[in-house]
């Protein structure tokens, strides 16, 4: 659809008149869309809506011409003055009613397109603003633009809700599991992630955030550029981070601690990479579980505990497999979803 720029652009618009004009559930929808999408033309739409309603007044009568030559017609035919002074006295008479019943349509006009208006745009609000709710299983991962052009990368079994449009005071998101933000910078709207209790603010930078639920010991918070406060709200404290520290935070013994980071182990698994940096047996279940939506049952569970490092770089879970089954010794049996692990 042609952009309108004008009013006159809405008024030769055949679907807009016929929308204004009669009630059309179908084309509600569509011209609330619209609002949506230019808002800027608000200020136009709204005024030629006005003038299409106002023109619904109508009423027929003759024109000036007309109405001149008849009334010297009659003047010149009657001989008697009083005949001429009443026609003048009804004539005025006329015009006066004439000019009150216009003002009456002009009010009534009015009060008509104030009220319809703002129902229009009580309902507009409501129907425009909505939560959305992004939710990746085990296996996947995606990439998400935010209404303000925020990128975020979802990891997997990981939940972002959002709203489809932000406040003009903030921008507000909720976060479970693991999700990478490239935040678009905006000095008069902060940028927040509400994740386990935790609340990072940012207002143009790129950060990650570890809350996994099943986790159920660590929160990780780490900045990769700009700044950003993170405010603990069961202890009451906040911590401004700079670039290269990460938050840690214990769920179990509520203690937070900042440590530097390595940027390859934080990232990596944007990039469709797994890392892994002494990791235990448990890490490595859960995160292959995750990160390839299957079930891992452990047969004769091992005595020494693992201290796993490595990379694997967009590499198949049997290929995983094979590499792990070599270095910790252990046999594996591959059935759809499900993996058998014998030590």
């Amino acid at each position: 659809m042609k952009i309108k720029n004008k009013i006159e652009d809405f008024l030769t618009d055949e679907e807009f008149v016929r929308w204004v004009k009669n009630k059309d559930p179908e084309l509600d929808v569509f011209w609330l869309k619209w609002l949506q999408l230019y808002p800027d033309k608000r200020e136009e739409f709204m005024a030629a809506r006005e003038i299409i309603l106002s023109m619904n007044f109508t009423t027929h009568k003759v024109s000036k011409e007309a109405e001149e030559r008849s009334l010297n017609r009659i003047l010149s035919e009657s001989s008697s003055d009083e005949a001429v002074k009443t026609l003048k006295r009804t004539r005025k008479t006329y015009v006066f009613f004439e000019v009150a019943a216009i003002l009456l349509c002009l009010i009534a006009t009015t009060y008509f397109v104030t009220n319809y208006l703002s129902a229009f745009d009580k309902t507009s609000k409501r129907l425009a603003i909505s939560n959305i709710v992004k939710q990746n299983p085990k296996g996947k991962k995606s990439i998400i633009e935010l209404p303000d052009g925020t990128m975020v990368w979802l990891n997997a079994g990981s939940t972002l809700s959002y709203p489809s449009k932000f406040t003009d005071k903030e921008r507000v998101i909720n976060l479970e599991g693991q999700a990478f933000f490239d935040v678009m910078r905006d000095t008069l709207r902060p940028f927040r992630v509400n994740s386990s209790g935790l609340v990072t603010t940012a207002l143009g930078t790129s950060f990650d955030v570890n809350s996994y639920s099943d986790q159920n010991e660590e929160i990780k918070i780490s900045l990769v550029s700009g700044k950003i406060n993170i405010e603990n709200k069961s202890l009451k404290s906040n911590h401004i981070a700079v670039p290269g520290e990460q938050l840690v935070y214990s769920i179990k013994n509520q203690k937070t601690s900042v440590k530097s980071f390595d940027l390859k182990e934080v990232v990596s698994w944007r990039d469709g990479n797994l890392f892994f940096r002494n990791a235990t047996l448990n890490e490595v279940v859960i995160r292959l579980e995750r990160w390839y939506g299957v079930d891992i049952e452990l047969k004769n569970r091992p005595t020494r505990e693992w201290n796993l490092t490595g990379e694997f770089k967009r590499q198949s879970l049997e290929r995983v497999l094979e590499r792990l089954s070599f270095t910790e010794s252990f046999k594996y049996t591959l059935k759809g979803k499900s993996i058998e692990i014998k030590f």
